[in-house]
């Protein structure tokens, strides 16, 4: 696995395990994994499970909406809404332009419902 990094921006073939760059002589533990392919299938799965969430929160809106619903639950579950769009928005936008893509750290594994606990 490809690492770069952070300081002048070279590409390893994996991180020295010194994590001392050889080209700059700097010393740092945030080395970046340098795979696109790695980093844009993560960003498609992240990008399906939006549109997923934006299909239900939607279908549950309709739904409360024709059903004039006064409980606080469906509404709660339409807030998803805004989250879903702005993650998808987001992973179209680095998707776009591969020529920006600098390295990415393994957090982004994580789709950003996965801090709910408990789900």
């Amino acid at each position: 696995m490809k690492s770069r990094c952070p300081e002048c921006g070279y590409i390893a073939n994996s991180i020295p395990p010194t994590h001392k760059c050889p080209e700059c002589g700097s010393f740092s533990h945030d080395w970046l994994i340098y795979d696109w392919a790695t980093f844009a299938s993560i960003k498609r799965r992240h990008l399906s499970y939006n549109v997923a969430i934006i299909c239900l929160a939607l279908a549950g809106l309709l739904t409360a909406l024709s059903v004039g619903s006064s409980s606080v639950l469906p509404w709660m579950l339409a807030l998803l809404l805004i989250p879903a769009m702005v993650s998808g928005w987001r992973c179209r936008r680095q998707l776009r332009d591969p020529s920006k893509y600098q390295g990415h750290k393994a957090g982004i594994v994580f789709p950003w419902f996965s801090g709910f606990g408990g789900l």
